[in-house]
């Protein structure tokens, strides 16, 4: 009978330190909202940067395929209550369905636009403020998914020390009323999402066995071989967009624009930023 209580006691012990060490390793989780799951530990060193994809551009039609267009997807998918957005990529504070909807519809026009100044112009998206007058919309109606050409993407580039390998490791996508869309004649956050729940919760749905399985109308249009379209969550974890820097994590958290002026030498900046980027990993190995 003693020996039956020990091995009780050893029992119950084990499965307390075992739960401990599971709890533990939660904690250490450099984000919850990482796809990677690479513990703290295992982390040599970390940056965050943020992009800005025109998806009017060739290289990212296939993120705005029409009526397929990702901006679609995610404004669509909040309506139905599928997912809910971030007041911003830091992915603290969640905003409401009605403050969402509230941000897509088109304003008054306010006073002259050209006194603002156009984030557009140090990427060479646009030409100075031009706001679209012949697309049949108006002040008070919703923006159409065609006119949210931008996105915003906050990637973490992670160094795993264990695996000996670099990783991207998408955060946050960030919707943008782009400066040439709207009155004001400035870029304007529409809502921020977690990448993995955009993936777990909107690219992808459940099937009747409570599996995940792509969303066909998530689909990454392939323009050059119709057989091999992809799931858009796939194709964001590819890399299969094309963006310009516009941010790099700072102590003042200023963007490339902030530091440098809106003019082409950001441009330059946000170069030889990704340019010093790739280089460090290349000089690694030296260390």
């Amino acid at each position: 009978m003693r020996i039956i209580n020990q091995l009780c006691s050893l029992t119950i012990c084990l499965l307390l330190i075992t739960n401990i060490a599971k709890a533990q390793l939660a904690d250490t989780l450099s984000n919850p909202h990482s796809m990677m799951d690479i513990q703290n530990y295992e982390v040599m060193w970390k940056k965050s940067l943020w992009f800005r994809v025109n998806l009017q551009t060739k290289i990212n039609n296939g993120f705005f395929a029409k009526n397929h267009e990702v901006t679609k997807i995610i404004i669509d998918a909040v309506k139905d209550d599928r997912i809910i957005p971030y007041s911003s990529d830091t992915l603290e504070n969640r905003i409401s369905k009605e403050e969402f909807l509230s941000r897509l519809i088109i304003p008054q026009t306010v006073g002259d636009i050209s006194e603002y100044e156009d984030d557009d112009a140090a990427w060479g998206d646009v030409d100075g403020v031009t706001v679209k007058k012949d697309n049949g919309q108006k002040p008070g109606d919703e923006y159409s998914p065609d006119r949210l050409w931008a996105i915003e993407l906050k990637v973490d580039r992670v160094f795993d020390k264990r695996r000996s390998k670099m990783y991207n490791d998408l955060v946050a996508v960030n919707l943008i009323i782009p400066a040439s869309e709207n009155p004001k004649g400035i870029d304007i956050v529409l809502g921020s999402f977690s990448f993995k729940e955009l993936n777990d919760q909107v690219f992808h749905i459940k099937n009747p066995e409570g599996k995940l399985q792509e969303d066909p109308k998530a689909v990454w249009y392939n323009g050059v071989n119709a057989a091999q379209h992809r799931n858009l969550g796939d194709a964001f974890a590819l890399e299969l967009w094309d963006g310009r820097l516009i941010k790099f994590e700072n102590p003042q958290d200023n963007s490339i624009i902030m530091m440098y002026g809106n003019d082409q030498r950001s441009l330059y900046q946000s170069q030889e930023a990704v340019y010093k980027l790739m280089e460090y990993e290349a000089l690694l190995w030296e260390y």
